[in-house]
C-alpha cells in the first residue's frame, strides 16, 4: 500500500473515531443535561394538610433542582392493592427514581424489590417496611414522636385513669412505632390501656369507634389519636357526646382543624411531623442519589409537641401553618 493511500486511510480511521467520540460526547451531554424524572408514590393523594405538605415540599425540591415530579397515589391510605399497582406502572416509565411512601409493612416488599430489579433508585418516605430496602429512608421518628405524646399525657393519669388509643392502619410501620412510643412515654400508665382500635385512615371510622369505645368505657377519660383522621374523628366524638371537660385528649398532625380544637380545649396537645420537610428532603434525596451521589441512609424529618399554651411562639407558628412561612432555598430545620 502507497504511503498517500496508508494517509488516507489514517484519516478516515481518526475521522470515524472523532466522528464516534462525537456522538457518544453529544448523548452523554445530552442524557446528562435532561431533567431526571422523579416519580413520588404517597399512600394516599386527598386534601389532608399532611399529605398536601409532603407533596408541596418534594415539588419546592424538584423545581429548584431541576427534576421534573410526578405525584401518584390512592385516594385513602388504605387501598394498598392500588398503591401496589401505581407501583407498577411507575416502573414501566422508567423513572430516574421513585420516592416511595409505602402503604403496607409487609405486603409493599415484593413491589419496592421491583423498583430495584428494574434499576431504578428507590428512597423510601414517611414509613419503613420488614425488609431494608432503598438508598434512603427520609420520615418522622415515629417512636420518638409517641414518646413525646405518652410522656407528656401521663401527668394526666391517675389510679382510676382508662385510656384509648384510635391507631390509623394496622400493620404500618407508623402506627405500629408511635404506639410503641406513646406506651413507652406512659411508662408503667400504659397498663391502663383498655382497648386499641384501627379507623383505616377514615375521620369518620375513628368517630364511630371512639363512640363505642366511651360506650364500652363509661369511665375512659383519655384518649389519643395516632394520625390526623383518627385523632380528628375521635375529638369530634368526644366534642359531641359533651365529654370534652372530664376526657384529656392528644392527637397526631396539624390540620386546621386539629389546630381549632386545641385552642379550644379539646385536644391537652398535639404531636406534629413536619410533612413539608419530609417532601422536600426525600425529593432531594431522590435526585441526589439518582445521580449517584452519597446520601444519608437515614433522615429524621422532625416532630414536636403542641400544647395550647406553647402553640403561639413564632417557631410553632410556623410549623402550624408551613404554607404561609416558605422560603425559598430549603425546609425549615
Amino acid at each position: 500500500m502507497g504511503s498517500y493511500k496508508r494517509r488516507v486511510l489514517t484519516a478516515g480511521i481518526l475521522l470515524g473515531a472523532a466522528a464516534v467520540l462525537g456522538l457518544w460526547y453529544w448523548q452523554s451531554h445530552r442524557e446528562s443535561s435532561r431533567p431526571l424524572k422523579i416519580v413520588l408514590i404517597q399512600k394516599a393523594v386527598d386534601d389532608t394538610d399532611f399529605w398536601t405538605s409532603i407533596y408541596e415540599g418534594g415539588q419546592m425540591a424538584a423545581n429548584e433542582l431541576g427534576a421534573e415530579l410526578t405525584v401518584m397515589g390512592p385516594r385513602r391510605e388504605s387501598e394498598t392493592e392500588l398503591q401496589h399497582q401505581m407501583i407498577l406502572e411507575a416502573i414501566e416509565e422508567k423513572p430516574d427514581a421513585i420516592a416511595l411512601t409505602p402503604s403496607s409493612f409487609e405486603e409493599t416488599i415484593p413491589y419496592a424489590e421491583q423498583i430495584e430489579a428494574a434499576g431504578i433508585t428507590l428512597v423510601l418516605m414517611d414509613s419503613t417496611m420488614k425488609k431494608d430496602m432503598g438508598k434512603s429512608l427520609i420520615a418522622t421518628d415515629n417512636y420518638a414522636a409517641g414518646y413525646k405524646m405518652g410522656f407528656y399525657m401521663k401527668q394526666f393519669v391517675d389510679a382510676d385513669t382508662v385510656i384509648g388509643v384510635v391507631g390509623h392502619v394496622k400493620g404500618t410501620s407508623t402506627a405500629t412505632e408511635r404506639e410503641r412510643g406513646f406506651r413507652a412515654g406512659l411508662g408503667d400508665a400504659q397498663e391502663q390501656i383498655a382497648e386499641v382500635v384501627f379507623c383505616d385512615s377514615s375521620a369518620e371510622k375513628a368517630y364511630e369507634l371512639t363512640c363505642e369505645l366511651m360506650k364500652t368505657y363509661p369511665d375512659m377519660n383519655l384518649i389519643v389519636g395516632l394520625n390526623e383522621y383518627s385523632a380528628v374523628g375521635a375529638a369530634l366524638a368526644v366534642k359531641e357526646l359533651g365529654r370534652s371537660a372530664d376526657c384529656h385528649m392528644a392527637g397526631f398532625d396539624s390540620s386546621f382543624e386539629e389546630i381549632q380544637l386545641l385552642e379550644e380545649g379539646v385536644f391537652d396537645a398535639i404531636v406534629i411531623q413536619k410533612p413539608f420537610n419530609m417532601g422536600y428532603l426525600g425529593i432531594e434525596t431522590a435526585v441526589k442519589a439518582a445521580q449517584g451521589k452519597e446520601v444519608e441512609p437515614y433522615v429524621d424529618s422532625g416532630s414536636e409537641l403542641i400544647t395550647k399554651e406553647n402553640m403561639y411562639t413564632e417557631e410553632n407558628q410556623k410549623l402550624l401553618f408551613p404554607f404561609f412561612g416558605k422560603r425559598k432555598g430549603a425546609a425549615a430545620k
